[in-house]
């Protein structure tokens, strides 16, 4: 079950992270920190450092970060709701006790169910009967969406105001304090209530069993944050759902495979040009509860991710989730630049299953992807993709495949069975697959590094952001973690809340955004000149993207010359100028 901000601060404010972690493993101080050898991975020299101001813990070897409940979950193996319990009842702070099948019965479950699909219908009215509505439907139409499929999905509109949908749910006599509950409105610091959804296009997100639990959210243009998406509540629990599932259920256990892709276009264009055994995982990160939800219906699947470097990393994230399910898994490699929805609407359907037949197992997969990355014709690449290939392996749990796996990769890489069985006998059965680092957040770049440390110095000093939010917008930064995370830090920092990189690791709950936080953080732990460094990171950012623009400029000026279009030509020229301009004139500053 999900749990309000207010109660997450409370067991937090009780369960001081030193204290926690401190019952697991011996701590040091140093400095204002702590530090350890981190619990996670085996090392010599302590590099798992904790904050108390902060209330994070970072590791500088392994990667591994995020704030107290992210602690428990990892070292005990729990998910987010039972580490939640867990300190809950160290902390002595009482939550409700429902079990899941007595809460989706009881009366107050039923009230958010009801409020929810109240909310579909008036979304739904308003995509369908008003002029604004009418210019997202003619959106939806141009990304291939169909009537059929966007009545069956319920697919709405949600209004540019603040009160549309708590007007109308008062009409209906609704009881604000279940809409908010059901995260459809947030309360006004100082009294009453906003819509959380407006001037969007809604996906209502289905349950198995066809009840509306959540919403998602998209924008009509390109403003950032693209989407936005309710928060967890008592009927809705992100990690336990695939959007369009419900829909495609049956045909999935008659095809006996499941293809995965990732947002809701992703499955809504292909589902309705007849893909019909297709689900998405409702962002890249791909959890063992969603995995566990397809295993009731087969144990097949095909991952269809973007082609890009987010994709590829959920990609390898989803493989060794579903081996540890002992499910069969491969996945279909989409061209650079396109993803599900454009290369069935460019390609045809046809293109479509072809691609799905033609999947890579895992081991052509990840050995394609690791081959590229270290050179298998020398004896340390070949050790490299060894160390990120066993473990993988070692997570099958058919004894044969397993076998079958080993003698390929002896086959691939020209290296012994025997070497290969003898280091895999090393392995932990339990042990994660750990991204190379450039999967995880890009090379260590300047571009990276200066990113990280931006994200770091609004966490450490809210009065930077204002800073910041004045020349650099969230789709300024390349990596899309910090990106994530610079959206929330300026939509929170615009809506009053106060937060610091705990409290937005709770408000984002994705482990690779916690493990981002945690680190930006910890970077700037040291710096001596912050005002400095942030000036210099946020400069750098901003001439960077100026000469990106600027060199996108002139390929536009020469496309636009060859085509002798004159009036785009001064558009783009005057433009180009203006750019030079502003730029020398931050160069002076």
């Amino acid at each position: 079950m999900a749990f309000s901000e207010q109660v997450l601060e409370e067991i937090q404010g009780k369960s001081d992270i030193v204290a926690v972690i401190g019952s697991y493993i011996p701590l040091r101080r140093a400095g204002r920190n702590y530090k350890a050898n981190c619990p996670f991975h085996k090392e010599k020299t302590p590099s798992f450092m904790i904050s108390p101001a902060k209330q994070i813990f970072h590791c500088f070897g392994c990667g591994a970060g995020g704030n107290v409940f992210g602690f428990v979950m990892k070292m005990e193996n729990i998910d987010f709701p039972e580490a939640v319990r867990t300190l809950a009842e160290k902390a002595g702070v009482k939550l409700p006790s429902f079990t899941r099948s007595q809460f989706e019965t009881s009366s107050y479950a039923v009230q958010i169910y009801k409020t929810n699909e109240m909310a579909a219908a008036f979304y739904r009215s308003m995509l369908l009967n008003t002029d604004a509505g009418k210019r997202a439907a003619e959106y939806l139409k141009g990304r291939g969406i169909g009537e059929e499929a966007s009545g069956k999905a319920k697919l709405g509109f949600a209004p540019d105001e603040w009160s549309g949908l708590i007007n109308y749910a008062k009409g209906k006599g609704l009881d604000l304090a279940v809409l908010e509950r059901s995260g459809l409105v947030l309360p006004r610091e100082g009294g009453g209530h906003y819509d959380r959804f407006r001037n969007k296009i809604i996906f209502p997100i289905f349950d198995i069993k066809d009840r509306v639990v959540a919403f998602g959210a998209r924008v009509l243009d390109n403003s950032q944050p693209k989407y936005i998406n309710s928060p967890e509540t008592e009927v809705y629990i992100k990690s336990r759902h695939l959007y369009g599932f419900n829909f495609s259920v049956q045909a999935v256990k008659d095809k006996d495979l499941c293809i995965v892709v990732e947002g809701y276009l992703d499955f809504l264009v292909p589902y309705q040009m007849g893909v019909g055994n297709i689900a998405a995982s409702l962002g890249t990160s791909l959890t063992d509860s969603q995995a566990r939800l397809i295993k009731r219906y087969t144990k097949n699947v095909v991952m269809l991710y973007d082609g890009d470097s987010a994709g590829e990393a959920a990609s390898l994230r989803g493989l060794d989730i579903f081996l540890q399910e002992g499910m069969s898994v491969k996945v279909a490699v989409l061209p650079k630049g396109l993803d599900p929805d454009s290369f069935i609407r460019s390609k045809g359907a046809a293109a479509f299953d072809a691609l799905i037949g033609s999947a890579s197992d895992l081991l052509e997969y990840k050995l394609g992807i690791l081959s590229s990355r270290h050179d298998s014709r020398t004896s340390s690449g070949k050790a490299k993709i060894c160390s990120e290939m066993l473990p993988t392996i070692a997570k099958i749990p058919d004894a044969v495949l397993k076998f079958e796996f080993i003698k390929r990769l002896s086959e691939k890489l020209q290296i012994r069975e025997e070497a290969l069985l003898s280091e895999i006998k090393k392995i932990k059965p339990d042990r994660g697959y750990e991204l190379p680092e450039e999967l995880v957040s890009g090379s260590v770049s300047q571009a990276a590094m200066a990113e990280k440390i931006i994200v770091g110095l609004m966490l450490d000093d809210p009065d930077t952001i204002n800073e910041v939010k004045g020349k650099l917008k969230p789709s300024d930064f390349e990596d899309p973690y910090t990106r994530k995370i610079a959206e929330e830090i300026f939509a929170s920092f615009g809506d009053g809340k106060s937060f610091n990189p705990s409290q937005l690791i709770n408000r984002l709950a994705e482990p690779d955004l916690a493990r981002m936080i945690a680190e930006s953080s910890s970077l700037v732990e040291d710096i001596k000149d912050k005002q400095k460094n942030l000036e210099d990171c946020v400069k750098w950012m901003v001439n960077k993207n100026a000469k990106a623009r600027l060199s996108e400029l002139q390929n536009l000026i020469k496309a636009a010359q060859v085509m002798g279009d004159d009036g785009k030509v001064n558009q783009l020229v005057a433009e180009y100028s203006g750019l030079i301009k502003h730029h020398k004139e931050l160069a002076r500053r």
